[in-house]
């Protein structure tokens, strides 16, 4: 017998689209900016690895990783935009988190130049 406070209560688990942990002063040319990204992880990113390395052959695994290699710099590149265009309207402080309609993006600086960056899916209620 379920009611809607029951259906309110649900656990709903968190998901993570990915994570990633920059520093945007290693990579401070266009040859190099792909050293910024220290650490990325997204299930896509290993599921996509696993069957490139048991279906493809070597030109298509170059093409899928030069691809994959290619989202999560434009994905380290729109955080950074994001946190220097709040930094515009806030007296400096970068943004924490920006919710759209189809993510949660947090972003926090840990030390001076090093960030993390954790995108998950907006869950609606």
């Amino acid at each position: 017998m379920s009611t809607a406070a029951d259906a309110s209560l649900r656990v709903i688990p968190a998901q993570l689209s990915f994570l990633a942990i920059y520093n945007p002063s290693l990579g401070t040319t266009d040859e190099t900016v792909a050293d910024q990204i220290v650490y990325y992880s997204s299930p896509e990113s290993k599921s996509a690895e696993r069957t490139r390395r048991l279906y493809s052959s070597r030109s298509q695994s170059d093409d899928a990783a030069r691809d994959e290699s290619n989202l999560q710099l434009r994905q380290i590149g729109l955080a950074q935009g994001m946190v220097e265009f709040g930094r515009s309207f806030s007296d400096g402080r970068s943004v924490d988190t920006i919710e759209t309609e189809k993510s949660r993006i947090i972003l926090h600086e840990l030390e001076a130049g090093w960030w993390i960056l954790a995108v998950s899916p907006s869950i609606s209620f």
